[in-house]
């Protein structure tokens, strides 16, 4: 290190080492050769016996003991402007003994001479990971510290390792950093990781690029699968460059992370190799995840790559922020976003997601409660089989949102696919826009819980499936009657559309209606059918009201109602045991036995296309069985006649 009283702008100012300059307050006169740029006899600076050390380094090269003396003195009451501390961060300490314990400097083969001079360790270009390394294992000896890393190219053969203690009250918490993601760049031998954590290590990685080959990834880390499983944790990760050389017969990550936890990310980007990020949850005792991720660009080439993936096959990775990531792919059958494991992940949270050329954007094969804000997104243009939003069987309470989904011209893509069999926790797809350019299509999937609302469309000459398209609605904005408007859960149709006279009701013949359940499960208790004209003669036991599910199968029947029935109006009927239904559709039964059975209220119509569109399995209407006693436990819903008389029936 050089302290040079010469070339400032002001004018009696110290250089550290192109630190910050600072005035100086302490120099002996006669010791000073210049100041400034100006030589000559320089007087009145200061008494002759202050500060004799910085008069003597002035001019000269010291390295060690000497140089931290002087920048202690100068400044020895207080650092104003900052001179020592930002000194010795860049200096390092350790075994230089320049100043910040614990603090060592490696300097690359190709840095400058000034950077070598000062170096702890000094790399060859070969190998550079030996002299790495043990700068690591030094700081890690000494209870943590910083490894500083010079401008420059290093050469690695094998990986740098860091590793903790398990123990968090006594981490060795270590930094290894670089002086900017172009200027500090670590390249990788093939199929050799960057950077590799484990053992609970606490680490700041920072201001570098790696560079990797073939199977390797930039950083990996490694669950510890005993005892407390947990790879790395409150650490950070900021301004990085992890770079594959946009080869695309690579199969490494750019980060590949086993049980990260309790950590940030910041102001990354992965460039160039086949797969982007994945956060995986190997542990059996806890769940990894409570990450944040700020301001992430990921570009992957190579067929079948994966940008994110965040992966569960032992209980859950769960908890991450993603906010203003933006990914893409340059080759075909790529993915976005992948959740999956058979633990399933859990509360993902992307904020601001861009997400351009892949097959499919996002896909939760298994996982619950993850949120998707997307921005901008298109799947690969020119490509066959693009899918935007899909959600496996195991896959629930879901949201998917995007302000512009932009679908090619003549391309086609499903918006969904959703397979979810947790009907009591639908997925959502909410809020999003689609574009669709000349000669695009898009289509969907859904299940009977599906939640679609809040879909429109800018079209430029594309086809979309008729249902997909769902404007939003609001209680205040929509002026039909709901059953909740009249106290009730579900219904076969309005009751403002009964008529006062009834179809004959056939004595012994089931007569089936459909409902639907929509929303959320619900708990029945009741139906509620008219009678507009009296039953007579009816058998004891024999006249009844039933629920079938949309296969056939009987879920609840009433008690008798033959007395009841011998009577006008409308009936309340409990079931004999409260039933919870999942949201789908649902037939009420109705059997009455005897010389004239009740006319049961129905609609207006008896048209002949009150079945329109529907195969007879599906039905609103049918006429079941004949020559029944009781309500059958189930029925075969294909092989039933449909009717025109739409009897009315609701639930409560």
């Amino acid at each position: 290190m050089k302290l040079v009283v010469t070339g400032e702008s002001g004018f009696d100012q110290i250089n550290v080492n192109g630190g910050q300059a600072t005035r100086v307050i302490d120099v002996t006169a006669a010791l000073v050769s210049s100041v400034n740029g100006r030589s000559g006899a320089v007087t009145g600076l200061a008494e002759a016996d202050e500060v004799q050390d910085i008069a003597e380094i002035a001019a000269t090269t010291v390295v060690g003991p000497a140089v931290d003396e002087a920048i202690g003195t100068h400044t020895t009451a207080t650092d104003p402007h900052g001179d020592r501390a930002y000194a010795d961060s860049l200096l390092g300490g350790g075994g230089g003994g320049h100043g910040l314990a614990g603090a060592y400097y490696v300097a690359a083969n190709d840095a400058p001479t000034a950077e070598k001079t000062r170096a702890d360790y000094l790399c060859d270009g070969t190998a550079d990971n030996v002299q790495i390394q043990q700068a690591i294992d030094a700081a890690k000896t000494a209870g943590g510290g910083i490894v500083q890393l010079s401008v420059g190219t290093f050469h690695l053969a094998a990986t740098l390792t860091i590793t903790g203690n398990t123990d968090e009250d006594n981490a060795d918490t270590l930094t290894l950093r670089g002086v900017g993601t172009q200027a500090t760049t670590l390249t990788m031998a093939a199929n050799v990781n960057g950077i590799e954590l484990t053992n609970w290590a606490m680490a700041n990685i920072e201001n570098l690029g790696i560079v990797v080959a073939g199977s390797g990834s930039g950083i990996h880390s490694t669950a510890v699968l005993s005892g407390n499983e947990v790879s790395f944790w409150h650490s950070s990760f900021r301004n990085l460059r992890l770079n594959g050389g946009f080869t695309p017969t690579n199969t490494g990550w750019g980060m590949d992370l086993a049980m990260p936890w309790r950590s940030a990310f910041e102001n990354i980007e992965i460039e160039g190799t086949r797969n982007g990020m994945r956060l995986s949850n190997q542990g059996t005792v806890q769940n990894a995840g409570d990450c944040t991720f700020t301001r992430m660009f990921i570009e992957i080439v190579g067929t079948g790559g994966t940008a994110i993936h965040v992966s569960s096959p032992s209980n859950n990775m769960n908890q991450n922020d993603f906010n203003m990531v933006e990914i893409g792919a340059n080759s075909t059958g790529c993915t976005g976003i992948l959740i999956d494991g058979a633990g399933g992940g859990a509360s993902q949270r992307f904020w601001g997601l861009n997400a351009e050329q892949f097959q499919t954007l996002i896909n939760v094969a298994n996982g619950e409660s993850n949120v998707f804000d997307c921005n901008y997104i298109t799947c690969d243009t020119g490509q066959a089989g693009n899918k935007a939003f899909v959600c496996g069987a195991n896959a629930y309470n879901n949201r998917f949102s995007a302000k512009w989904l932009n679908v090619a011209g003549g391309d086609a893509c499903k918006v969904t696919e959703d397979a979810n069999t947790t009907s009591n926790c639908p997925n959502i797809f909410d809020g999003i826009r689609l574009e669709l350019n000349t000669g695009a299509s898009a289509t969907y999937s859904k299940t009977n819980s599906t939640v679609l609302r809040d879909i429109t469309a800018f079209n430029d000459g594309g086809t979309i499936q008729a249902g997909l398209l769902q404007y939003p609605l609001s209680v205040a904005n929509d002026p039909t009657f709901t059953p909740a408007d009249h106290g009730l859960i579900t219904w076969t149709h309005d009751p403002a559309t009964l008529r006062s006279a009834s179809n004959t009701t056939t004595s012994g013949t089931v007569y089936l209606c459909k409902v639907k359940i929509v929303n959320r499960s619900t708990v029945v208790s009741n139906v509620i059918v008219g009678i507009e004209a009296a039953g007579t003669g009816l058998t004891a036991g024999q006249s009844f009201v039933g629920l079938y599910d949309s296969s056939g199968t009987r879920l609840a029947v009433s008690a008798d109602q033959s007395a009841s029935w011998a009577s006008t109006g409308m009936k309340s009927i409990a079931l004999t045991a409260p039933q919870t239904l999942a949201v789908g559709t649902y037939y009420v039964a109705i059997l009455s036995v005897g010389t004239t059975p009740p006319q049961f209220s129905m609609g207006a119509g008896g048209a002949a296309n009150i079945n329109v569109g529907l195969a007879t399995s599906a039905a609103r209407y049918l006429i079941g069985p004949a020559s029944q006693t009781a309500l059958p436990t189930s029925i075969t819903l294909g092989s039933q006649s449909t009717t025109t008389g739409a009897r009315w029936a609701a639930l409560s």
